[in-house]
């Protein structure tokens, strides 16, 4: 019984634990202006496509 206690006795006690946390918070926001561009141009050409569109129907019916 006395060699059990010895060995436990014997056993070092320390925890040498670190716990290491690093965060990194980044909000970055990104704006292409291609994208913006893009759109603008396609609302551009669904106001061109329906302007032209009323304008020919217009004149089919003056004929």
């Amino acid at each position: 019984m006395k060699k059990e206690v010895e060995e436990e006795s014997n056993q070092s006690s320390t925890n040498n634990n670190k716990n290491r946390v690093r965060v990194n918070n980044n909000f970055q926001l990104t704006i292409n202006l291609g994208d913006s561009l893009n759109l603008l141009a396609l609302i551009a050409g669904i106001y061109v496509i329906k302007n032209f569109t009323k304008k020919r129907k217009a004149k089919k019916a003056n004929m």
